[in-house]
């Protein structure tokens, strides 16, 4: 779905990253889209069929159903029927009712919507701190932290057959498609820059806050 504003529930589950921002490449269109966290993940038929297979996790199995039966349930709850989210079945995942289509400008009106004074002062604290250790204001680690929920943390590109993801501690990478390339890591060179809504100027360039370990 196509989306005119994010709301304050919107809002607060980024907040706490159980929703996050993906930029997607698909044939030939620039896309950013917000949903769940892990609908992101590419290739979800991998998890399942590790979940069906391996022992260590049949506890979880519903009592009642077989290993094919659970495999079924699984693959229908997942992203609306769509656990391996390939090219043919991307149009109907971004259409459907979770994946939620944004613009750069609505995203750069969000990221800035906190501004009265203090994002100067961050981006300056910033720099303070990553080339001489001085530690920044309290109020100002806080803001870095909500500004880092509102970058994007996937790279989606199915022309190139390319996935990035900036989510420490979860595998993503392990689950794409087959014939991929993926990887965590910072993927900001892969974006236009017409399309980097978290920067206002040369001096503003706020994906800086990727480069703390607590963002």
């Amino acid at each position: 779905m196509n989306l005119a504003e994010i709301d304050p529930e919107l809002r607060k589950a980024l907040d706490s990253r159980e929703q996050s921002i993906g930029f997607v490449i698909y044939r030939g269109e620039t896309i950013w889209l917000i949903d769940w966290v892990d609908h992101f993940t590419l290739d979800q038929q991998k998890n399942i069929d590790a979940m069906c297979t391996e022992q260590r996790y049949r506890r979880f199995m519903p009592a009642g159903l077989t290993v094919q039966q659970w495999s079924k349930k699984l693959q229908s709850e997942f992203r609306n029927g769509i656990p391996q989210l390939t090219a043919d079945l991307f149009p109907q995942y971004r259409d459907g009712e979770t994946a939620k289509v944004v613009s750069a400008d609505l995203l750069r009106r969000e990221f800035f919507s906190e501004d009265d004074g203090q994002y100067a002062e961050l981006s300056r604290e910033m720099e303070t701190e990553l080339s001489f250790n001085t530690p920044m204001r309290e109020e100002l680690v806080q803001l870095r932290i909500r500004l880092f929920s509102k970058l994007p943390k996937f790279y989606i590109n199915y022309d190139r057959k390319i996935f990035m993801h900036m989510v420490h501690g979860r595998s993503y990478e392990t689950v794409v498609l087959d014939g991929w390339w993926a990887a965590e890591g910072d993927f900001e060179h892969m974006i236009p820059t017409s399309h980097r809504y978290w920067v206002r100027s040369t001096a503003e360039d706020f994906w800086a806050v990727t480069n703390f370990s607590n963002g």
